[in-house]
């Protein structure tokens, strides 16, 4: 089966998702922030911007949309390094695929285990790995009064400049001690980043691809 072949189809899929999903709830905000029909702002003195919460809404439903495809995104490597390792694993050779240290790290000791050398990998792990940080953040809000996602403390600790944060954020907590943030930061996911993100997943696993077949023609040589 050519796995490589089924992540790509997943991935055309999943940024096909976004760009359909995404495009009323910016069109909303677009209409907004322009005073375009039905959003045309009524003669008012209170100082509160007209439509905010019309606008606010459809922030949020692009957020969602974003988030939803970082998890389809997350589950297509898991997916992908699933079927990898299925091709080396035995009955009497058990693979642990979960580890205490995610199973992101534990598929990578696998790999490691089989021969793979990770000082020649040219995709941004860094960028994979907070893929599926954001992933488990989305799966594990902690706040009912609203539909924010935010950074943790952990995960700012390891990555104190995320990939998946808006410029604002990333202005206000490089300007800041860790300890005197007030609110964490939101992830921010867009379109630019969600395709970059798509580069390195496939970057990945192309090479990892590339490195089972020459690891096995070695062992069969």
């Amino acid at each position: 089966m050519d796995i490589e072949f089924f992540l790509k189809e997943r991935n055309k899929f999943s940024l096909y998702f976004y760009e359909k999903a995404s495009k009323p709830f910016i069109e909303t905000m677009l209409s907004i922030e322009n005073e375009k029909d039905p959003y045309i702002p009524p003669y008012s003195e209170d100082g509160e911007p007209p439509f905010l919460a019309e606008w606010l809404e459809a922030r949020d439903g692009l957020n969602s949309v974003g988030l939803a495809t970082i998890s389809m995104l997350s589950s297509a490597i898991q997916l992908f390094l699933s079927c990898w390792a299925d091709r080396i694993e035995s009955k009497d050779h058990r693979l642990d695929r979960k580890g205490n240290k995610g199973w992101l790290n534990a598929y990578k000791k696998i790999t490691m285990d089989f021969g793979v050398d990770y000082s020649k990998c040219p995709a941004s792990l860094d960028i994979i790995e907070q893929t599926v940080l954001a992933r488990n953040r989305t799966q594990h809000s902690e706040e009912i009064t609203s539909h924010r996602i935010s950074h943790s403390k952990k995960d700012l600790s390891k990555y104190p400049s995320p990939y998946f944060i808006s410029d604002e954020d990333l202005n206000r907590i490089s300007s800041q001690q860790p300890e005197s943030w007030w609110m964490m930061p939101d992830i921010h996911i867009d379109h630019t980043k969600l395709k970059a993100v798509i580069l390195e997943i496939e970057k990945y696993c192309s090479w990892l691809e590339s490195e089972y077949e020459r690891l096995l023609n070695a062992k069969y040589a």
